[in-house]
């Protein structure tokens, strides 16, 4: 499967996949290739053995060749990588022993992202769309974070043309991987404790029509429906009022909506610990800024999919 494309928005605006050498020890080996990365169609993934989920999941969208396909799709387990280096339906079944529908299989590369086709062939983009549901490309998600603010960014950014002129995006996206991440209070299925993570980000490179490459990064949480649902116990937390003591969730804590954040690549490099390809960032202050969803009338190069789901525009986006 040919996976994410470096030179896909063009040979004079090339975008790597972000330098992960700092998560070098923790890469699941792909077996096939004795290589660490993961490819699909039009995306790819680097996993984390000892968490079971991505570091990063990066695609390739084409915009204008979205080609309407059957909603299918049943998550499965990649055979590339060892069975203890993924999640699978038992964990997920685990997951919601607590509350039941409350955890999800969040796509990090979701289905409408790569089902696209160049020669506009429907099966080719339902192929597509099928090689996400690998549980590589899924993290444990709260339903109002999967279905709410997460999915409204997607479509509003993504799908539904917020960045309104290049018909190509590439995009990268996971979880925060930290340390302090609150244990889930059901087990694995194995009987392991599993770190949930409460932090999303999500960086956007586009040309646009001067010609210059841009990006644009965002963070979305979920510790307050985690929290409200009592499905984890925030062990790691007791010393986080230590100044010495360095979280993800530490520069959030101050909000008191911390679902949804434009912020600056440049923070999202200090979480992540992994290192951007150089773009103009509209979004050059650190601090976070508020997203607010609002209900709209938002003109899709799909209007099928404008007409099957509630339209939202996200007011407060630098892009």
């Amino acid at each position: 499967m040919e996976g994410y494309k470096e030179n896909f928005l063009g040979e004079n605006a090339l975008v790597s996949i972000p330098n992960y050498d700092s998560y070098f020890d923790d890469l699941a080996l792909n077996n096939q290739t004795s290589e660490h990365l993961l490819t699909y169609v039009y995306f790819s993934v680097l996993q984390s053995k000892s968490r079971r989920i991505p570091i990063i999941s990066a695609s390739n969208i084409y915009r204008v060749k979205f080609e309407k396909a059957d909603r299918l799709g049943n998550f499965k387990r990649d055979e590339r990588i060892k069975a203890d280096e993924q999640l699978s339906s038992n964990d997920y079944k685990k997951f919601n022993s607590l509350k039941a529908a409350t955890i999800e299989k969040g796509h990090m590369t979701k289905r409408e992202d790569v089902q696209w086709d160049i020669n506009g062939d429907a099966l080719n983009a339902q192929n597509a769309a099928l090689s996400t549901f690998f549980y590589p490309n899924a993290v444990p998600q709260h339903d109002s974070l999967n279905n709410g603010p997460w999915k409204h960014l997607e479509n509003a950014v993504i799908i539904k043309g917020r960045v309104p002129h290049p018909p190509k995006v590439s995009v990268f996206t996971g979880p925060v991987h930290d340390n302090l991440d609150p244990e889930f209070k059901a087990r694995l299925h194995d009987g392991s404790l599993f770190k949930i993570p409460v932090l999303f980000w999500k960086v956007i490179y586009y040309v646009k029509e001067d010609g210059i490459l841009y990006r644009a990064g965002f963070l979305m949480g979920q510790l307050n429906p985690l929290r409200n649902d009592n499905l984890i116990d925030e062990v790691g937390f007791r010393d986080f009022d230590i100044t010495e003591k360095k979280s993800s969730l530490k520069p959030f804590l101050d909000f008191k909506e911390d679902e949804n954040y434009q912020v600056s690549v440049l923070l999202i490099e200090e979480l992540t610990k992994l290192k951007f390809q150089h773009a103009i960032d509209r979004h050059e202050d650190k601090k976070p800024t508020i997203l607010k969803l609002q209900e709209v009338q938002i003109r899709s190069f799909d209007e099928s999919l404008a007409e099957k789901e509630t339209n939202y525009e996200i007011s407060g986006l630098l892009v």
